[in-house]
């Protein structure tokens, strides 16, 4: 391997060691620099005599570290850094939490007082298991006053029949399971004054600006203290995904069984209330669908957006044109939204 300068020159004054000329040269050269000194005005000596200074506390203060440090030069030094920076962590804390350690076991850095560190939870952990943590906190709240409401859409029922020709594949009739309802709370709990909504954030179904709207207009139309909160992502499970699996397996079990036809939603109810009385099922015909829509047209016409939909958590509409959001249920920061 090819010398660099610096091992050089050592390797030159080891030899000049070696044969003992070294003592001699230094004579030489004190000889010499002594009639260059002589020669110096006053104000070249001043100058002489400042810059010997820093020269000789920069050599006791490299000899110093050379005796502290495991290296013997700094070409050496350099080549140990490159190798241990190409195997450093990619994760940036951690990273320079390495960086920092070799760093005061060479000298470079003084020795740190040691601390216990501990790394902060990713924000999305600390989502997830935030919306989970407040749902049993509320499930615990509830009694005749505050009701606690978890949602879920099942999805559609394809109504097949058992020995149904080729071409029906193409041309069965669906309906859609909506596993909750609150429009008979009222009936059940004459004292009820809040509702909390807990569903997941399927932007298509519930996380979307006409539901907030039509929060509002729940609010002030049935003089109730509501609420919606939105599962982190894939945490939206629960019981009322069981509820809607459970209904559509018992009502194709009576289908493939050919006990019973299912051409209707009328069909598909009646059928459902004769297998199981602990599931409550009622149909929404097409007309009290319509009626609705007619009903809440003119409201979302005026809808705007909602700033970070898909972030929220937590929405509670205030009065019947303004909502306060929150990243999530118990979080302290909110912001106001108008429509």
């Amino acid at each position: 391997m090819k010398l660099t300068a610096a091992q050089k020159q050592k390797r030159y004054r080891d030899k000049l060691k070696q044969n003992g000329r070294h003592n001699a040269m230094k004579a030489k050269n004190r000889a010499r620099m002594k009639i260059a000194r002589s020669k110096l005005s006053d104000f070249q000596r001043e100058q002489y005599r400042k810059r010997d200074a820093a020269a000789h506390r920069s050599a006791r203060a490299a000899k110093k570290f050379q005796l502290n440090a495991s290296f013997n030069s700094k070409q050496s030094l350099g080549r140990a850094v490159k190798k241990v920076i190409k195997y450093l962590p990619q994760d940036p804390s951690k990273k320079k939490l390495v960086i920092q350690t070799i760093a005061e076991s060479i000298g470079l850095l003084p020795q740190s007082v040691h601390k216990r560190t501990s790394r902060q939870l990713p924000y999305k952990l600390k989502e997830d298991r935030t919306q989970s943590y407040l749902f049993e906190q509320m499930k615990e709240r509830t009694d005749d006053r505050k009701v606690l409401l978890q949602v879920d859409y099942a999805e559609n029922f394809v109504m097949d029949q058992q020995d149904a020709i080729q071409a029906a594949h193409w041309n069965a009739g669906a309906l859609s399971i909506f596993t909750a309802h609150a429009c008979e709370l009222k009936q059940y709990f004459p004292n009820l004054e809040e509702i909390t909504f807990f569903s997941d954030g399927a932007a298509s179904q519930f996380k979307q600006r006409y539901l907030f709207q039509n929060l509002t207009r729940m609010m002030m139309e049935h003089y109730l203290k509501l609420s919606w909160n939105f599962f982190a992502t894939s945490h939206g499970k629960g019981v009322v995904d069981a509820i809607g699996g459970i209904i559509k397996r018992m009502v194709w079990q009576e289908i493939m069984a050919r006990k019973q036809l299912c051409r209707t939603a009328t069909d598909f109810v009646r059928i459902a209330n004769k297998k199981t009385s602990t599931i409550i099922v009622h149909e929404i015909s097409q007309t009290e669908i319509d009626a609705s829509k007619q009903k809440l047209q003119p409201l979302f016409a005026t809808t705007k957006s909602v700033k970070n939909t898909q972030k929220l958590h937590n929405v509670v509409p205030i009065r019947l044109d303004v909502i306060e959001c929150r990243m999530y249920g118990d979080a302290k920061s909110k912001w106001t939204v108008v429509f």
